[in-house]
């Protein structure tokens, strides 16, 4: 069974975090009046320091770096975290309601914490503590609040060097208010959203198709409307354009990879309580809003927590049932299983190939692209995998889980070899602590994770995963899967189960559950075949084994399994035309409509397509073994009389 494992780090002095001396796949920061008197206290000790890990962190200068993880922790207790994000691999920003703003370096070997620094820039600045959302890009800030207002910072000296990060005042940043439109007087948590290139800013709030709005005075369109779209250059911004949803919101918000689409997600509860969720992409085209697409994703129950993969491919729901939704915007296909908790956080990987569920009790549940639940494991003394990890038993009060969020790949040119394969997932509790979970392994790519499965012979779910890709988007990626299943399936003994999987797999490409583009079809289409052949080639070595004297307690366990009918040497080449003929059609390009009711084909049928079809193209393939089985199919099948 393929198992993740991974270690967690608190970035904490507290107490109320509790670990075991004999768990050595948790760990915390701890005073040096600590008594390590214990045989088993000071033998982690001495493992933590070994790998390299802090079990006390130093308090020299300039970093200081002791105290302050100790005033972070202070912040934490008293403020509320308004904002959060990775702005590269191994950096983390904290944004607070006071204003205060925490950048946090992490090692991406150890996942400790190496330095902290504070920016106090907008402490003061803000025009209230309630903040209900913050944006930040290399450009501009946002803030926003409950009422018609945002906040706008503008860097005219914008950080240009990756992985830099210097306070706002060293980037000559001009701070002004933005008039919003909207209902005035009326206290709603408005939302941000940046596009790609951060030249326009969305606003959006939740609202309701009952709203009552007064009759005097009139009441414009653009203040009835719960989503603002605004151009911002500089510190100037404008109104581009706005509409209201037709239902209550659920997420509104830039596409993470073109710059003028919105994807919407609303709900809508019919009188009978039939819940159904609609996915709506909008397009900016000369500062006019259309709508270009709407799907209806039918649920059994209210959705309580979203998310989109990063490349806007797939839309996993939440429901508060405990089950999730993927559904597949490419394909217009939907999954759904049942996770062991009732969900509250959902957040894919970078990779897009793995998203983690989390709720508030801090329970964590991982799955693959294709919803398959994988197992988790701390490097503790338990060696036993668990569907669920359950970080609050490190705690001696239960923790509320309040956010996560998955690291940014790291460059490769920039950073060591360890971190570009672990992966640190941030963990932001309410009152603190700060932690990350830090996944130990070769990456987290389809391939990776492919390899994986095939490692512990986990070819179904190998075969699913490759199923969840797409060819016109991923095709360099699902050609690596279809080699590397291909290369496992076909160097085991090929069984029905055996053949069943690599015929799925191949038909991933071949008989796609949407049309494949033409440019995709010339790009991969050789590679592809090139497999089918070899898949091909393997069954008639196979019926070519069975026809060719085999004992009768063998024949009498295939025949006891369904492997075929091995009883003469008819049945053999009709079993051999029956099994293959669906693989042939790949390689002599039959129509696959041909081979829909091939069971049902009479022997003179059967017959018919062997000489007009599989026997010319036989002829052209350079293996001996081939002209031999067709001759024999030709010579049985001469004779046959219905």
């Amino acid at each position: 069974m393929f198992t993740l494992l991974s270690e967690v780090h608190f970035w904490s002095f507290n107490d109320v975090i509790g670990i075991r001396d004999t768990d050595f796949g948790a760990f915390r920061y701890y005073e040096k009046k600590t008594s390590t008197d214990s045989p088993f206290t000071l033998g982690k000790k001495t493992y933590v320091e070994k790998r390299g890990t802090t079990w006390t962190p130093q308090n020299k200068r300039p970093t200081k770096l002791k105290d302050t993880i100790k005033e972070l922790e202070e912040c934490l207790e008293a403020l509320r975290v308004v904002y959060h994000q990775w702005r590269d691999s191994c950096t983390l920003q904290l944004m607070f309601n006071s204003g205060l703003l925490a950048n946090i370096t992490v090692s991406p070997v150890s996942g400790d914490v190496i330095e902290i620094v504070f920016d106090k820039f907008m402490v003061g600045k803000l025009l209230s503590e309630y903040v209900s959302d913050v944006c930040i890009t290399n450009t501009h800030a946002f803030c926003s609040y409950n009422d018609n207002q945002v906040t706008l910072v503008y860097f005219t000296k914008p950080v240009v060097k990756h992985g830099s990060l210097r306070k706002w005042s060293s980037l000559d940043a001009k701070l002004v208010v933005v008039e919003l439109a909207g209902p005035s007087g009326r206290r709603l948590e408005r939302k941000l959203s940046v596009n790609k290139s951060g030249d326009m800013v969305l606003i959006w709030w939740r609202c309701t198709r009952d709203e009552v709005y007064p009759w005097s005075p009139q009441v414009k369109d653009q203040d009835r409307a719960n989503v603002h779209v605004y151009s911002v250059n500089g510190t100037q911004t404008e109104l581009l354009c706005y509409y209201r949803t037709e239902h209550d919101p659920l997420s509104v918000a830039f596409s993470q990879v073109q710059h003028n689409l919105i994807h919407s997600v609303e709900q809508k509860v019919s009188r009978k309580g039939e819940v159904t969720v609609e996915n709506c992409v909008y397009e900016i085209n000369k500062a006019r809003l259309q709508r270009t697409a709407v799907t209806c994703i039918p649920l059994q129950t209210h959705v309580c927590c979203l998310s989109f993969s990063h490349d806007d491919a797939k839309l996993l729901l939440g429901c508060i049932d405990g089950s999730l939704v993927l559904f597949d915007q490419a394909k217009g296909t939907t999954h759904l299983v049942k996770a062991a908790f009732i969900p509250t956080l959902v957040c894919w990987h970078l990779d897009n190939c793995l998203v983690m569920v989390a709720n508030e009790r801090s329970q964590l549940q991982c799955f693959d692209a294709s919803l398959a639940c994988i197992k988790m494991q701390l490097m503790s003394e338990d060696v036993t995998p668990s569907t669920i990890l359950d970080l609050g038993s490190y705690f001696r009060q239960q923790p509320t889980l309040l956010q996560i969020g998955w690291s940014k790949k790291a460059d490769s040119t920039l950073t060591s070899g360890y971190a570009q394969t672990d992966a640190f997932l941030l963990l932001l509790f309410e009152r603190g602590p700060v932690g990350v979970v830090k996944l130990l392994g070769p990456g987290l790519t389809p391939d990776t994770l492919v390899a994986q499965y095939l490692s512990v012979s986990q070819v179904e779910r190998a075969v699913n995963l490759l199923l969840s890709l797409n060819w016109d988007t991923q095709g360099l990626k699902c050609l690596t899967c279809l080699h590397l299943i291909a290369n496992h399936v076909l160097r085991l003994p090929l069984t029905p189960d055996k053949e069943v999987q690599l015929e799925t797999a191949l038909g991933s490409f071949h008989v796609p559950s949407h049309p494949l583009s033409h440019a995709t079809e010339v790009e991969f289409g050789d590679p592809v075949r090139d497999l089918t052949r070899r898949f091909f080639h393997q069954l008639l070595r196979t019926v070519w084994t069975l026809s060719s004297g085999i004992s009768r307690n063998k024949q009498a366990r295939w025949r006891r399994s369904g492997f075929a009918p091995v009883e003469s040497g008819l049945s053999v080449c009709v079993f051999a035309c029956r099994v293959s003929l669906r693989v042939v059609c790949y390689v002599t390009v039959l129509p696959c409509r041909v081979v829909q009711f091939l069971d049902s084909f009479s022997l003179s049928s059967l017959s018919n397509i062997i000489r007009s079809h599989l026997l010319p193209h036989s002829y052209n393939l350079s293996y001996p073994f081939i002209h031999t089985f067709a001759s024999l199919a030709n010579s049985f099948l001469k004779n046959i009389q219905i």
